[in-house]
């Protein structure tokens, strides 16, 4: 199974996986956040307000949804010192609807390759955690 995951790993970052937010929304008419370049989490929601809270729980952004949160969680894979996040809150929807239909797509063709591969096996969620988690991705 390991060379099965090696295999998903390099064809997702070399044909299938696009860079977020750039490939998915036009770099104009937007502001400038700045993040704290560590890893990033979805934390609790109160009374409608998402919470963005680094790995020592420590509250580091509060978006009134969760679109917005999602935004930042996916721009944040490398952890970049600035992103750039749409004034339009349709064009962060878009953008994150978007990027999760891609995110859904992979899982699904990795799935149908690991059940042809693998027809008796049980452990695709583990394998697909794995591809994952070694690529740095989330699904929220």
């Amino acid at each position: 199974m390991r060379e099965f995951e090696k295999k998903w790993i390099r064809k997702i970052e070399k044909e299938l996986l696009k860079k977020f937010p750039e490939e998915f929304i036009v770099i104009s008419d937007t502001r400038i956040i700045e993040l704290p370049q560590k890893a990033l989490l979805i934390g609790s929601e109160f009374f409608g307000n998402y919470e963005v809270v680094d790995s020592e729980g420590n509250c580091v952004f509060s978006f009134d949804n969760i679109y917005k949160a999602k935004y930042v969680l996916y721009a944040n894979r490398f952890k970049p010192k600035l992103i750039h996040i749409p004034n339009d809150e349709k064009k962060i929807v878009s953008a994150v609807k978007e990027y999760e239909r891609l995110l859904d797509s992979i899982l699904r063709e990795i799935e149908r390759d690991f059940k042809t591969e693998f027809p008796e096996s049980k452990f695709f969620m583990r394998t697909s955690a794995n591809i994952f988690l070694a690529l740095n991705l989330q699904r929220y």
